[in-house]
């Protein structure tokens, strides 16, 4: 059997976060040549770790801290090389116990890339010495 390895997916080379309150989120970064799959296109590890961590930031964005409970996607569209994708989250539940974040994936055309949708189970309050660490 021929060799195999796997490269190491890079998601958070360079980023920008827009905006960070209240429950929305808005993170922008560029496809690199590390988040690439064999086939040239966004690694879908990559997309979801970029949904993964919106999820959380939205979730941090409201005071509290959370894990994903659960999570699913759709791909809807491939990510090039040189894209630049903006990262949408929204928290549409924010319970007690857990809140529910969509999330919207689109490149600088504004055609998406995918939508996301995470539960996340609440942690407790952040302690504003946290830092946001993404």
């Amino acid at each position: 059997m021929k060799d195999f390895h796997f490269d190491a997916i890079a998601a958070f080379e360079n980023y920008e976060i827009e905006k960070m309150r209240d429950g929305h989120v808005v993170v922008t970064t560029k496809v690199v040549e590390s988040s690439l799959n064999y086939y040239g296109n966004a690694h879908g590890g990559y997309l979801f770790t970029l949904c993964d961590q919106v999820s959380g930031l939205v979730v941090v964005s409201q005071g509290v801290d959370g894990v994903t409970l659960q999570s699913s996607i759709n791909y809807l569209k491939a990510g090039r090389l040189g894209d630049v994708l903006t990262i949408h989250g929204e928290c549409v539940h924010s319970g007690r116990t857990t809140q529910v974040v969509d999330v919207d994936i689109t490149n600088q055309d504004g055609a998406n890339v995918c939508k996301a949708t995470f539960t996340m189970f609440v942690t407790g309050v952040r302690d504003e010495s946290a830092q946001v660490r993404i």
